[in-house]
Parts: structure tokens; sequence; C-alpha cells
């Protein structure tokens, strides 16, 4: 029976490690297509230049949003990637507020 558990406790745990890894290396069918690129373009550059509640700074085709699942999977993986956070962080940055007030102004 020892020898039993000792082989199921393996991949038991091995489980989790590798569904996580699978999630992040996790792509796009459409990775391929022109209208994913564009969308993940224009979805970048949404991110890193959209002013909260100035719907004329989102750049967006709204009509390939609406119709064409390469260039919208592409514009959510862009956004995503490149959106400013919220409260100071910055791009793929954590949040920052509160650093270089230490003792030596780090």
């Amino acid at each position: 029976m020892k020898h039993i558990f000792l082989a199921l406790r393996f991949p038991l745990l091995a489980l989790p490690l590798v569904l996580v890894l699978s999630a992040c290396a996790s792509s796009s069918p459409y990775e391929s297509e022109p209208n994913y690129k564009l969308g993940y373009s224009d979805g970048c550059w949404t991110g890193t230049s959209m002013v909260p509640g100035d719907k004329s700074t989102i750049t967006r085709d709204d009509v390939a949003y609406g119709s064409d699942e390469a260039y919208r999977a592409g514009w959510k993986k862009g956004y995503g990637a490149c959106k400013v956070r919220q409260n100071g962080g910055s791009v793929a940055m954590p949040d920052s507020t509160g650093r270089g007030t230490g003792p030596n102004g780090y």
C-alpha cells in the first residue's frame, strides 16, 4: 500500500504545476492572422494612451471588434499586455506607490 501512495504522490503534486504553466503558455489560434496583429496593435496603443472617461482616446475599429474574432482577440490581448495600471503603476510593472521613501531613498 505504501508503494502505491508513493507512486501516486508525484503525479498529484505535479498536476497543479502543469496546469499553471500551460495557462501561461496559452496562445491564440488567431496569432498569425493580420487582423489579430492589427487588433493587438490597436489594443496596446489604447492601453498606453487611453484617458479614463474620454472615449475618443480608445483606438479600436468597432466594426471589426464586433464582427471579427481575430481582431477582437488581438485587441483584448494587446490592451491587457500594455495597459497602464491605475494608482501610480506603470506599463507591465506593479504599483510603485510608496517606493523610494526609505532611509536612503530606495
